[in-house]
């Protein structure tokens, strides 16, 4: 039983990750003319006996909240040669395609001022509702296309000047620092990391105007650059820039709504703008993690207490924060405002501005390189993404959706080839990386089908399981086919499921499922293997599903809780999955792009990342090349990476 369960495993990730292999369903002839442009509704056309659902898209910004503008949204089944428009009206901006039959569909939205945006969906008929819906977001036309897709590889030589320009700004070496740093630059002028960096040695010299200015470009160099947010933030808090930092701080917690440092710091430009409902939740939110930052955030939640005229309130909570943190950096400045509050009477007008102008830097969290980029991503607890308030979920009909998908993909492919590029890093405490080394596994996955209609991939690393190519002696299994088996009903059963909203990843209107083991089951979804046994892994983690094909587009999981057997503190797997086209161009595979795993084993800190590239897929008495993932380069493109070290 265990070699079925094992075959979960590492490269099951190519196999399995290609959870979103888009066939064309049957074709289903259409009698009598298409509907024409412009009528949203098949209504009124008889000949329709097909199988059909009404299809309800709803547009939406990238905020996912609905577009206020004008949406016109094209709908074409080329299968059933329909061709059909609508705008997209009403507070939903939502356009209702009625009796659509079942199908493959193209959807193309447009409007002023965004991006026309595409995408795909499968019309079906449900047992219980002829009633499908789907979520397009547009983004503007100022953002670039690229945003959206996975960053191109840094070259080696960047790295090399990147970490040389960290090393010089640790030891003080300004001079060295800035020369490495000039020299990234010219190798790549709109590289985020570059800019965020030569930010940080503006921001050490106190020279914000100019900082700003590197983080602003580091900020809009990609969607995703949560610390660059941050620490722009930090930097016009700083210069009295509040109402820009409050809306460069709201964009870094819809990246990481779970973030004390992006809280903290909207509180203080919230206070400053005078919006101190605003600003008394943030302070609140941020005092709520109990971290490091409890202090400065409870004098400031007192200070806004203040303001708003709640004397009692501030009293009571500068007074604790005395108590309780004595020694703290912003004891100091509780002691000053308590003693300014009982100076002034109840309603002075001189009471909020007094207080208010008491803060100070001791109640700004830190901005220092290590602090603001942690060596792995938040727990998938504690950064909580951003969803559509106005829209509900099923974690059941996702599930359901999602794992026909996978089943349909699967039934007619006996194996997958690829070539996996492994990149060790040993990273510091301090976020530092240091013994760089790579590899490169011929990668296999075999599928086999069950009489009872189960699938079971079975995965080989070099011919085995790739044991005795890690220096650690630990080998994992299971690390990319996470986006397939967690769908798998001999997994599914031993998780629970919750649906948490409509998302995005990569632009893409996407559901978000949270996952735990249950406790008193075993899913053997993640295996470690030492040489002399396997060990099953209990997970939690979240799951992004493309809202209208139900492709599975990343998925990040953690330890249910540490594994003292391993003396594994932290594993944290993160995958994106994309599409690959075979080179005919006829068919189109959703497969593992990359895979990054983040380790605290042994007491040392790693950092993998994995590469799939080179796919061969064999199909049940057929066989096809596939091309590389877009935007991915071959392996030896990559930076040059290395194995673990030896244990210690």
């Amino acid at each position: 039983m265990l070699t079925e369960l094992k075959i979960h495993g590492l490269i099951s990730a190519l196999l399995t990750a290609f959870v979103g292999l888009l066939l064309w369903a049957p074709s289903v002839a259409a009698q009598g003319d298409p509907t024409p442009l412009g009528d949203p509704s098949f209504a009124n056309n008889a000949s329709w006996s097909t199988p059909s659902a009404n299809v309800y898209v709803s547009v939406r910004e990238a905020t996912g909240l609905p577009v206020s503008t004008k949406a016109m949204v094209k709908l074409s089944c080329p299968l059933m040669g329909i061709d059909v428009a609508g705008a997209a009206q009403g507070t939903s901006a939502q356009v209702q395609f009625n009796k659509v039959p079942v199908g493959n569909c193209n959807i193309e939205v447009s409007a002023p001022g965004y991006r026309t945006a595409k995408d795909r969906t499968e019309v079906t008929q449900a047992m219980s509702s002829h009633n499908q819906y789907v979520f397009i977001y547009l983004h503007p036309e100022s953002e670039s296309a690229a945003a959206a897709a996975k960053p191109a590889v840094v070259p080696l030589g960047l790295i090399k000047e990147m970490d040389k320009a960290m090393e010089a700004m640790q030891k003080k070496h300004d001079a060295d620092a800035r020369k490495h740093l000039d020299k990234a630059a010219r190798i790549s002028p709109t590289n985020p990391d570059v800019a965020y960096l030569q930010g940080m040695m503006e921001l050490d010299h106190h020279n914000l105007p100019v900082a700003e200015q590197f983080f602003q470009k580091a900020a809009n160099s990609s969607r995703s650059q949560e610390r660059a947010l941050l620490v722009l933030g930090y930097v016009q808090v700083q210069l009295n820039q509040a109402a820009s930092a409050a809306q460069t701080l709201e964009k870094a917690l819809q990246l990481n709504t779970a973030s004390e440092r992006g809280h903290l710091l909207l509180a203080n430009a919230y206070a400053q703008l005078h919006e101190y409902p605003k600003a008394q939740a943030h302070a609140q939110r941020a005092a709520a993690f109990n971290s490091e930052y409890a202090p400065s955030a409870r004098t400031l939640l007192a200070q806004i207490l203040a303001a708003e005229g709640n004397r009692e309130g501030a009293k009571l909570e500068f007074e604790s924060v005395l108590r309780e943190f004595p020694r703290a950096a912003s004891a100091s400045v509780a002691r000053e405002s308590l003693a300014s509050l009982e100076k002034t009477t109840t309603g002075s007008t001189a009471e909020a501005s007094v207080l208010m102008a008491t803060v100070s830097n001791v109640l700004l969290p830190s901005v220092a390189a290590a602090s603001v980029t942690p060596w792995a991503p938040p727990n998938v607890d504690t950064s909580v993404p951003g969803v559509a308030a106005d829209v509900t979920c099923s974690a059941d009909d996702i599930v359901g959706h999602t794992s026909t998908t996978i089943d349909r993909q699967l039934e007619n492919l006996e194996k997958f080839l690829a070539t996996e590029h492994i990149q060790h890093e040993e990273v510091s405490s301090r976020g530092e990386v240091s013994q760089i080394r790579d590899k490169n596994f011929s990668y296999m996955v075999f599928i086999e089908h069950a009489k009872d209609g189960l699938v079971f991939l079975d995965e080989k690393r070099d011919g085995g399981t790739g044991t005795d190519s890690f220096p650690t002696s630990l080998a994992t299994v299971g690390l990319v086919s996470l986006g397939v088996d967690v769908f798998h009903p001999g997994f599914a059963k031993a998780l629970d499921f919750k649906c948490e909203g409509l998302g995005q990843w990569r632009g893409k209107a996407a559901w978000i499922l949270h996952f735990e083991q249950k406790s008193d089951m075993k899913s053997f979804l993640r295996l470690w293997e030492t040489k002399t046994k396997t060990i099953e892994i209990p997970l939690k983690g979240r799951v992004w599903v493309a809202a209208s094909s139900y492709n599975v587009l990343h998925v990040e999981s953690d330890l249910r809780e540490p594994m003292k057997e391993l003396e594994l503190m932290r594993d944290h797997l993160a995958i994106d999955y994309g599409p690959v086209n075979f080179q005919n161009g006829k068919t189109e595979l959703w497969l593992p792009w990359y895979a990054d795993m983040y380790l605290e084993l042994h007491g040392k800190r790693y950092h993998h990342s994995h590469t799939l590239s080179n796919f061969s897929l064999f199909a049940v008495d057929t066989s096809d090349k596939i091309s590389l993932p877009k935007n991915a380069p071959p392996p030896e493109e990559n930076p040059k990476q290395l194995p673990l070290p030896e244990n210690q």
